[in-house]
């Protein structure tokens, strides 16, 4: 059992993703990456930490060769369709096409509305 209400005076810091899977059993699977991943993301800038990001300024597929690349697991009928020899980390598969999400139009096609 872990007990999950730790306040200020009970918190942890840790500064690996190491270290905390050694202190206490979690994430011990865990991949640490950081923005270098991404085709197109960076880090806020801490001058402006309430600044609003436009969405199609920002490219989250992955960089070719990144350690995100078939680090993943296979989840059945979940992520079953990757290419490599196991899935990526993240929403999208390299190699494949970009999913459509929202309303769609003729064949398939996003509607512009």
């Amino acid at each position: 059992m872990r007990d999950y209400d730790t306040g200020p005076p009970n918190a942890q810091r840790f500064k690996t993703l190491t270290a905390l899977a050694a202190a206490t059993g979690q994430e011990s699977h865990g991949i640490e990456v950081d923005y270098d991943i991404f085709e197109n993301v960076r880090p806020p800038d801490p001058k402006t930490p309430h600044a609003v990001y436009r969405a199609g300024d920002l490219d989250f597929r992955l960089k070719p060769g990144s350690k995100a690349v078939d680090a993943g697991v296979r989840l059945p009928n979940v992520n079953d369709d990757f290419s490599g020899t196991a899935p990526d980390l993240g929403a999208y598969e390299l190699g494949k096409p970009l999913p459509v999400l929202g309303p769609r139009g003729k064949a398939g096609q996003r509607t512009t509305d």
